[in-house]
């Protein structure tokens, strides 16, 4: 008999998981955007949202292996645990400075306490015994924590000892309402999962007067991490003993294995979206907290734009603004990208090998910037003068940027560094493993390998170019990355701008496995030629193989796309992140007069 109260449950359960990620996305969206500054003071601007909406998006399939228990593998997901905790510890450089060393002692905090409940959890089978030490525990690490934060003699152990404790309560909460089925993962029902991510945020929100005096708004990233953390080890850690099952079935078990449908993803977000809407209820503002962080300028290019928005709207002391602003930035640019120092403020254009009219036209330029006229016809000139100043800066810098058959070539290269030795493994493990065809396909070890490729692939390009700023490959054809002041890319930009490659390690990897599976494990040959036998999947092998080269190529071809058509040669990545590929080498071009030019702007 069917229990209509059940059924339900069950529907609404459905309905709310499959819209839970949109509305989050949407939330995460207008907090980068419609309180950009803010968002980034807390540590979830722009390069968050990337991260956290496309960049899981594309590592749905994207595994990394940690661990071997019993005949089961243990991995981690980059799109459902891997993201969000990064994510969680780069906000602990905004809310408990210094980030590095208060997200060590969290983290270092956390993994004790995990490791006691752990370890009391397999010990002690009774539930209440259980929940009694798990309470106890949950309890006396915070408070440590706390006590060394009432000790006054580092203020860093307050916002982490508050963190650990709402952190603590989520794990307790969602262990609770937690189940572990072997061959299955692990499993928690609607709408107890509800209770702990959104409780901590209200609780951090509520809370953050007395937590984060004159900084609430704190209380986002602190719920985030409580959120995120509590139900890793609430539910993926003290849940897993029950999985390994002495003589089941072998098994892949991926923490954040759901992806972007997993509680480990969303619990964050949950817990953020409580935080946030507690904030606006107290009537709490946005305006930006702690030190100010400067925000990512737009490109010469980015600036014009502005500026013809503003000249179409009839604000044209803003369109000159911009114009004036756009042909300095382009200037400024010319110099990073030819490696000068920084000319004077009040002549940008100073020593670089242009016509001595440009640096006269942008003193004019500026001169009617500053006047504020308000003639449409000053506002089109000065318009047109920057656009030209920004073509001409743009052909200074364009031979420093890398060429689309370097980059193509570094890649090729990279490729078959990080390829090679995986390769290796599934050939190892395709000949070792005994049984059919059918039965290899479905191996714990083989299939883990092959999910574990994109994630080897994608950390090899990501702590490379962090680094060290480029690549083996990178390194041979001499280019490198770069941010927008010619500085080594931070972390969270590596990761952006090779969070686009995914696709492509994911179709190589498991397209590559495949076929090496049918050239090396199907029955039977196909003849021999010149003493050599033939494998019988070697057709199989080659159309498998066609398939992975087309796939990878029309990638690549997108990729290259991109960086033919967009003024820095920037494909994806590097426009999200922010990034330039340049030659290590500092080309020295020859003075480039803008075609067409036709004088500068005169001062009304």
């Amino acid at each position: 008999m069917i229990d209509p109260g059940q059924l339900a449950n069950d529907i609404a359960g459905d309905v709310a998981l499959l819209a839970f990620p949109a509305v989050l996305w949407a939330l995460l969206y207008v907090l980068a955007w419609e309180h950009g500054p803010f968002a980034t003071s807390i540590g979830f601007g722009r390069r968050t949202f990337w991260l956290l909406l496309p960049g899981a998006l594309l590592a749905s399939f994207v595994l990394l292996p940690i661990v071997p228990i019993s005949n089961d593998w243990v991995a981690i997901s980059f799109a459902g645990a891997l993201f969000p905790l990064l994510v969680g510890v780069l906000a602990f450089d905004r809310f408990a400075p210094p980030g590095r060393s208060s997200a060590a002692r969290y983290v270092l905090l956390l993994i004790v306490e995990g490791g006691i409940l752990l370890g009391l959890v397999v010990a002690v089978g009774a539930p209440t015994p259980q929940l009694v030490a798990l309470l106890g525990v949950a309890a006396v690490v915070p408070a440590a924590a706390g006590g060394l934060a009432l000790g006054g003699r580092d203020p860093g152990w307050g916002p982490v000892a508050f963190v650990l404790a709402l952190t603590s309560g989520v794990l307790v909460l969602t262990f609770l309402s937690s189940t572990a089925i072997p061959a299955v993962g692990i499993e928690e029902s609607f709408p107890e999962y509800l209770i702990p991510p959104l409780g901590a945020g209200v609780v951090a929100a509520a809370t953050a007067e007395w937590v984060f005096p004159g900084r609430e708004g704190f209380a986002l990233p602190t719920a985030y991490i409580a959120g995120t953390f509590g139900v890793l080890v609430g539910a993926d850690v003290l849940r897993q003993p029950p999985l390994y099952v002495a003589g089941a079935p072998a098994g892949l078990y991926a923490i954040g294995g759901a992806g972007v449908l997993d509680l480990v993803y969303l619990s964050g977000l949950l817990a953020l979206g409580a935080a946030y809407a507690t904030h606006r209820l107290f009537g709490r503002g946005f305006a930006p907290i702690g030190a100010p962080i400067p925000e990512a300028e737009p490109g010469p290019i980015a600036r014009l734009g502005r500026a013809f928005r503003a000249g179409v709207d009839g604000r044209i002391p803003d369109a000159l603004t911009e114009s004036a602003v756009a042909s300095r930035e382009a200037a400024l640019q010319a110099h990073r990208l030819l490696a000068d120092a920084r000319p004077p403020t009040d002549r940008p254009w100073q020593g670089l090998p242009v016509p001595g009219w440009v640096v006269s036209d942008q003193a004019n330029l500026d001169a009617i910037a500053r006047a504020g006229s308000a003639d449409g016809r000053e506002g089109f000139r000065g318009f047109l003068t920057a656009r030209w100043l920004v073509l001409l800066g743009r052909e200074l810098g364009l031979r420093r940027f890398g060429s689309i058959g370097a980059r193509v070539a570094a890649f090729l290269i990279d490729l078959a560094i990080v390829t090679g030795p995986v390769v290796a493994v599934w050939v190892a493990i395709i000949q070792t493993t005994p049984g059919s065809l059918a039965d290899l396909a479905m191996s714990v070890p083989l299939n883990a390998a092959i999910y574990g490729y994109a994630a080897v692939a994608f950390l090899f390009f990501v702590l490379c170019e962090r680094l060290a700023g480029r690549t083996p490959g990178k390194a041979l054809l001499g280019i490198a990355v770069r941010d927008r002041r010619m500085g080594r890319p931070a972390l969270p930009a590596a990761l952006l701008r090779n969070a686009s490659k995914l696709p492509t390690f994911t179709v190589l990897g498991i397209g590559l496995a495949i076929a090496l599976l049918f050239l090396l494990r199907a029955g039977g040959s196909l003849g021999v030629a010149g003493g050599v036998p033939i494998p019988g999947g070697l057709y199989d092998f080659l159309g498998v193989l066609a398939v992975v080269a087309g796939g990878v190529a029309l990638l690549g071809a997108v990729g290259v796309l991109e960086i033919a058509l967009t003024s820095e040669r920037q494909r994806f990545g590097d426009l999200i992140a922010g990034t330039w590929v340049v030659r290590t080498t500092h080309p020295r071009p020859a003075a480039v007069p803008p075609a067409g030019a036709t004088g500068g702007v005169r001062p009304g």
